[in-house]
C-alpha cells in the first residue's frame, strides 16, 4: 500500500502544478482583456510600439540614443552612443577627403 502512495503523491503534485499554471494563464488573459490591453504576439513587430521596443521605422542607432540611460535595454549605452558619434565624425571626414581628392586643382 505504501508503494501506491509513493506514486500518487508525485503525480498529484504535477497535476496541481499544471492546473495552477493553466488557471494563472487564464487570469492573466482576463486581466489584460479587462484593462483593454492585448497580450503581446510572438511574431516580431506584431506587438504595438511601446517605450522599450524598437519601432520598424527607427534605426538601431536612434533606438540606442533614445534608451542610452535605461539599464538592461541597451548593453552599454554611453559606449554605443560614443561609438556612433565617432563613426559619424569619421564618415564626415572621409566625405570631406573624397571631395578634396575629386575636386579639380586650382
Amino acid at each position: 500500500m505504501s508503494d501506491a502512495w509513493a506514486l500518487v503523491i508525485p503525480v498529484t503534485v504535477i497535476v496541481v502544478i499544471v492546473l495552477v499554471g493553466i488557471v494563472m494563464k487564464k487570469l492573466q488573459k482576463s486581466l489584460f482583456s479587462a484593462l483593454g490591453a492585448s497580450m503581446p504576439e510572438t511574431a516580431p513587430g506584431a506587438a504595438p510600439f511601446s517605450g522599450f521596443q524598437q519601432s520598424p521605422q527607427e534605426s538601431r542607432e536612434d533606438f540606442v540614443r533614445r534608451h542610452w540611460q535605461r539599464p538592461g535595454v541597451v548593453a552599454d549605452g554611453v559606449t554605443l552612443v560614443d561609438l556612433y558619434d565617432r563613426i559619424r565624425a569619421l564618415e564626415e571626414r572621409l566625405a570631406e577627403a573624397e571631395r578634396r581628392s575629386t575636386a579639380p586643382p586650382d
